[in-house]
């Protein structure tokens, strides 16, 4: 009433409601909201017993039946779900086999999403696949699988024309039927001629055809590279010339054109098709091309030194093997002094590790296979020159009587310097100066840097005084960072070849037990590798190298 206070003790005192608790059931899948078609036969897999990436698969019959639903949030739901635990990344898993066939059948029922499911089974990141030696890494286990449903794909591409479903048709190598090209194919379908006809002429980058088995396309291709008013077709043509094996000057040169990105036309192949445009003129150049276009234009310089380091240096196996000078042509020298001028991220960057080819791995290592660098590693010693020996007989052969023999030969302790240095002034954390080939996250370049610490550390018995001197010089630093990383502060990895050298020849003074200790704050990314350290800690008394031991049982 107006005039009148609220007074908020003449309220009752508040009683919080009860509730009865509900405890889920943790075998109850999460529920689908629109309606479904799920393919027949998912309950009888024992889903539980296989893997995906994350652990069990038991999810995956649900994100199968979750992109079969008629609610566009199901859809979504699957799509996630076998995405991140199916494939992973461009991963596959034993889950990934087990759902080819429900995929297929959706495919059956034309369902987009388990095309794209499929593709991705059968070759990883479809999207990174611009150019037909793309497939020669892209295929994965399960594509001899995937390619016992091609039938269902291409009746769904003729049903439809998706062009996922074309697309997949020939990345599994098989030839889809499709009529003549007209000035009204469409741009996936130029794509189609050309990736299958890659294979059937034998067209390998920068090289023309081998054989003339898929020809009958190729005029019509021209026609529409020069007369459609649509420049995505007009590009896709361009690349089906290209990967055809009949590049000319015509084809590259629009190509060249688009690849500079002024036009934001996107195609269901590659996303912007500048990109593809980029790969199919890198394709189809050759070598000489590949150097003689403005360094400002795209593709870049050094995406265009790597396209002529895949083609001039052989593809490794498992081991790196060094180029050796006298074998070293006029061609790769000419690619190596153009990088080490123009671009040396080139030779240093992670692309040369992923094309997986015998080719210098960092500029010094550039620097002495062209003859331009001085230093120990440089000296010809009665097994040949240091460098070679440390590369070809240690790191690609394992051979260590030879390395120590060559080592013998030449000031030891400045070699070690040279092969782990810090790769800018300012920098103390050191890298290791030779070429080091090794798959992304198998633990080989650390066997590299224990084979070198260790093969040092041998080497390095007559050298107790200078290693004695270096320690003291870091000891400092080492203690005041205790608890720190010191990955980054310190010159961890010669740090621990003068330990070792020390303890092999007579024992680790004292003052020195301070710095054994991992180089980093997770020990298995230690800059002196565990192995070295364990061995060292030999000289710690008892109860201290007891407690070490076993904080590093990692």
């Amino acid at each position: 009433m107006p005039g009148t206070s609220f007074d908020a003790t003449d309220l009752p005192a508040f009683e919080p409601p009860e509730f009865e608790e509900e405890q889920p059931d943790e075998d109850e899948r999460p529920p689908l909201r629109g309606t479904t078609t799920p393919p027949a036969g998912m309950d009888e897999v024992d889903w539980a017993s296989l893997e995906d990436a994350y652990d069990t698969a038991d999810q995956t019959p649900l994100f199968i039946e979750a992109i079969t639903s008629d609610d566009a949030g199901d859809r979504n739901f699957g799509l996630y779900g076998l995405y991140s635990a199916t494939t992973h990344q461009g991963s596959v898993y034993t889950a990934s086999e087990a759902a080819i066939p429900f995929l297929a059948e959706s495919v059956r029922h034309d369902n987009a999403l388990a095309v794209q499911f499929l593709a991705r089974i059968a070759v990883g990141e479809t999207h990174f696949v611009t150019r037909p030696d793309d497939l020669r890494d892209a295929t994965s286990r399960y594509a001899g699988v995937v390619a016992e449903f091609a039938a269902d794909v291409e009746a769904m591409w003729v049903r439809t024309g998706d062009d996922e479903a074309l697309r997949l048709l020939v990345l599994l190598g098989r030839e889809p039927s499709l009529p003549a090209l007209t000035p009204d194919a469409s741009a996936s379908l130029c794509l189609a001629h050309g990736f299958a006809a890659a294979r059937a002429n034998g067209v390998t980058a920068g090289v023309p055809r081998q054989r003339d088995v898929s020809v009958e396309h190729v005029a019509a291709a021209r026609d529409l590279m020069t007369s459609s008013p649509s420049l995505h077709v007009r590009c896709a043509a361009a690349v089906s010339i290209v990967y055809s094996g009949f590049a000319d000057e015509h084809a590259l040169a629009l190509l060249h054109h688009l690849a500079q990105g002024e036009y934001r036309v996107f195609d269901a192949w590659t996303g912007d098709f500048a990109e593809l445009a980029a790969a199919a003129w890198t394709f189809g150049t050759t070598d000489d091309g590949l150097l003689a276009t403005p360094s400002h234009t795209n593709p870049p310089l050094h995406s265009r030194l790597l396209e002529r380091m895949t083609r001039q240096f052989r593809r490794s196996g498992e081991v790196y093997r060094p180029v050796a000078p006298e074998e070293l042509t006029d061609a790769q020298r000419l690619t190596l002094e153009t990088a080490l001028r123009s671009a040396p991220e080139t030779i240093t960057g992670a692309d040369v590790t992923y094309r997986w080819i015998d080719v210098p791995g960092s500029v010094p290592a550039a620097r002495r296979l062209l003859g331009t660098a001085t230093g120990e590693l440089t000296r010809r010693t009665s097994a040949g020159l240091l460098w070679f020996v440390l590369e070809d007989a240690l790191l690609a052969s394992g051979d260590t009587k030879t390395a120590l023999a060559a080592l013998a030969e030449v000031d030891a302790w400045t070699a070690l310097g040279e092969v782990f240095a810090a790769p800018r002034p300012d920098s103390r954390a050191e890298k290791i100066t030779l070429t080091v080939r090794h798959l992304y996250g198998d633990g080989r370049e650390n066997a590299a840097t224990l084979q070198l610490c260790s093969t040092f550390a041998d080497a390095l018995a007559g050298h107790r005084d200078r290693a004695g001197a270096f320690l003291d010089e870091w000891l400092p630093v080492v203690s005041e960072v205790e608890g720190h990383d010191l990955a980054f502060q310190v010159p961890g990895q010669r740090i621990g070849t003068a330990l070792a050298a020390l303890a092999r020849s007579g024992g680790v003074p004292e003052h020195f037990h301070p710095m054994v200790k991992p180089y980093h704050r997770f020990p298995r990314y230690s800059t002196v590798p565990l192995p070295l350290l364990r061995e060292i800690a030999e000289v710690l008394p008892p109860d201290v190298r007891a407690a070490r031991l076993a904080e590093w049982a990692d």
